[in-house]
């Protein structure tokens, strides 16, 4: 029975780790573990700069991170910290390599810009199943879907928590419009009849004539690319 159990347990964890979109921790490892490649936009610190409404603006070395949602950068003594909240508000854009980010009740990657229009999308992970480790290793499954930043702090300072559950984390990604002011409101077609009112009659049409599904990236970048480069 137990050498049941540990092949179905390690047919788990090697399934979910072919998957780039989860994470999977077994209870006693590290969030370290989770690895650069899954833990941040970039796979290392790349330049950047953050541009401020006051025309002020800062450089260095800037990433995106999956499981907290801040940009983090290294402070000249080495450490890994996120920005302040309170310039978060004040922030115009962020760029890191040929990446821009705009902060609206969070960070949010722009995917494709122009005068009409902005489409972005906002990537964390978050929590899908916990189970809790009873004797012989047998594990309980707990219903709970949390944000992972209730697991690290803003400053990165618990990358070496070790977790006490064997956790799965998925990555969501969430497609927001943005009108000419850069309101950001989630990507649907309530939205989109508020934003492209004026062609209300168009997006019908498109949709009556397109399956779109506004959870898909191709999907959502065809119609926003009709509604703002081609009619």
């Amino acid at each position: 029975m137990k050498f049941l159990v540990a092949i179905a347990l390690f047919f788990t964890h090697h399934v979910v780790a072919q998957d780039s979109t989860r994470i999977f921790l077994a209870a006693g490892t590290s969030i370290s573990d989770a690895g650069a490649s899954k833990k941040y936009r970039f796979k290392e610190f790349k330049p950047g700069s953050v541009l401020f409404y006051d025309n002020l603006s800062n450089n260095g070395p800037l990433n995106y991170n999956f499981l907290n949602g801040e940009i983090m950068f290294i402070a000249p003594n080495g450490d890994t910290l996120a920005i302040a909240n309170e310039q978060m508000l004040n922030i115009k854009r962020v760029s890191i390599d040929t990446v821009s980010f705009v902060y609206n009740k969070g960070y949010l990657e722009i995917m494709r810009e122009n005068k009409a229009g902005v489409l972005a999308r906002k990537q964390q992970y978050y929590v899908v199943s916990k189970e809790k480790i009873g004797g012989y290793n047998f594990a309980s499954p707990t219903s709970s879907i949390d944000s992972y930043s209730s697991f690290m702090d803003r400053q990165d300072n618990q990358h070496n928590l070790v977790v006490r559950e064997n956790i799965s984390l998925q990555l969501k990604t969430d497609y927001y419009i943005g009108d000419s002011y850069k309101l950001f409101l989630p990507f649907n077609k309530k939205n989109l009849d508020k934003i492209f009112f004026k062609k209300r009659k168009e997006l019908d049409s498109y949709l009556k004539e397109h399956a779109v599904d506004f959870k898909k990236e191709r999907d959502v970048t065809s119609l926003f690319i009709f509604l703002t480069e081609r009619l």
